[in-house]
């Protein structure tokens, strides 16, 4: 989910070389945006997962508060303090991805048994 538009985020992943996530929400799919829950409800919706069984890394206040109010796990990323709710605190991404990397594993290992 982003707040941002698919052709800029098209750009940015092809700049990285990182593959295009196969679920792709952005500002122009829906009508609310973050904060409302709508967005992270939309993704989880077109992955088929359950809002319960979702993580969600975030470095905006708004889209921290999106995410909890989709019922979902919230990480924080890229900032000194914490946004209030978030279950975790990484003070940047790099920090974070050896846990989201373990978040994914854990959920494909739950999903399989």
């Amino acid at each position: 989910m982003t707040s941002n538009y698919e052709h800029r985020v098209r750009g940015r992943f092809e700049r990285t070389g990182l593959p295009l996530p196969g679920v792709l929400v952005d500002a122009a799919a829906v009508e609310e945006g973050k904060p409302s829950p709508v967005p992270y409800l939309r993704a989880a919706e077109q992955l088929g997962a359950r809002p319960g069984d979702c993580l969600v890394v975030e470095d905006a206040p708004s889209g921290v508060r999106s995410g909890l109010r989709a019922g979902m796990t919230v990480w924080g990323v890229n900032a000194a303090a914490a946004v209030e709710g978030v279950h975790r605190h990484f003070e940047s991404l790099r920090e974070a991805v050896p846990h989201i990397l373990a978040f994914a594993s854990a959920s494909r290992t739950d999903a399989a048994a």
